[in-house]
């Protein structure tokens, strides 16, 4: 099937696309629903890496060489932008501080369940997930990734944390996303342990 067609079907079916345009950097892509297809060119309703509605763009369709669809990327950008309104929410902090902003934030992660990201004197390396236990000088915190899934759980030094974001848009996003999957899990465990009612015949 042509590059033309794939798009003229995801346009049938309002199909999320991600439209690949430079082969030598397959991290440069379009994401959006295919609004309009012409012999040479391709219209994008573009959505942001949140899911909100990012303009129009139009690609040339003989420099697309790759386009793909029902990705957990594009499924995640899906779900993010029929949420609109339910992701980003502001959370209140203490206007006054013991001096260590860190621990504090800590502590709110912990008791709010509160998404953050903790960086260590490796800065090339981050931590982000919920605080699942706060010691005297540990923490543990549960990672969560991009899509919002269980990622192992990590141990470190609070001495060692240099910086922290707290409830950034991005953070919001995989807050968002790991709350609606352990909805779907339980949803799933419900179903799955439902008694059968057997009737009997006379």
């Amino acid at each position: 099937m042509s590059i033309k067609k794939l798009l003229e079907e995801a346009k049938a079916k309002n199909t999320l696309v991600s439209v690949y345009v430079d082969s030598d950097d397959w991290e440069k892509y379009s994401l959006g629903y295919v609004d309009l297809v012409t012999d040479t060119y391709v219209r994008l309703r573009a959505l942001s890496q949140y899911g909100e509605a990012a303009g129009f763009e139009i690609r040339s369709l003989s420099e697309i060489f790759k386009v793909e669809n029902d990705g957990q990327y594009e499924n995640k950008i899906e779900k993010l932008s029929q949420n609109q309104g339910n992701i980003f929410n502001e959370v209140r902090l203490s206007k006054k501080s013991s001096g260590d902003l860190v621990r504090e934030s800590l502590q709110q992660s912990l008791e709010e369940s509160i998404v953050i990201v903790v960086w260590g004197r490796e800065t090339d390396d981050s931590l982000v997930g919920y605080v699942e236990k706060l010691e005297t000088d540990l923490v543990s915190i549960r990672l969560i990734n991009e899509f919002g899934e269980d990622d192992g759980l990590s141990t470190i030094e609070i001495d060692e944390i240099t910086s922290l974001d707290f409830n950034t848009r991005s953070e919001q996003v995989r807050n968002f996303l790991s709350k609606n999957n352990k909805r779907r899990v339980r949803a799933l465990s419900e179903r799955m342990v439902r008694p059968t009612h057997h009737h009997r015949t006379i």
